[in-house]
């Protein structure tokens, strides 16, 4: 009930793509875009906590255009897990949630110097 009740809260609060959104470039990576909300930024320590929107050209599997995710990063360890995905039919993911998925992941994973966590890390975890 708790995990219904959180996933809710997040529907009502998830951000429509504004203007406030920043693009985040990644070669060879055709059909795919994605921004980060600094708006959303959340500090403690040296973790963050941010929203990504990860935009597709093509339909994809579970049928949406674009997953907004809120990421936390440990940045002294360049490290990154999910917390929360949202689906949405859209590219700019300003309709309805079609899917949504929320499961604090155990497993950190560490990006490579070419992904969109190292670029988003290079501004957010800049103190």
């Amino acid at each position: 009930m708790k995990k219904c009740l959180l996933v809710l809260v997040l529907l009502l609060t998830a951000v429509p793509v504004q203007a406030g959104w920043i693009g985040v470039d990644i070669a060879g990576k055709s059909g795919e875009t994605h921004y980060f909300d600094p708006e959303t930024l959340r500090k403690d320590g040296q973790f963050r906590k941010i929203w990504v929107l990860s935009s597709y050209e093509e339909k994809q599997k579970g049928g949406h255009h674009a997953v907004k995710t809120l990421y936390e990063m440990d940045c002294a360890l360049n490290k990154v897990r999910s917390i929360t995905m949202l689906m949405y039919p859209d590219k700019k993911a300003a309709g309805k949630v079609i899917g949504a998925h929320h499961e604090e992941s155990t497993d950190w994973s560490g990006f490579s110097a070419n992904s969109i966590f190292r670029q988003i890390a290079g501004t957010i975890c800049a103190d």
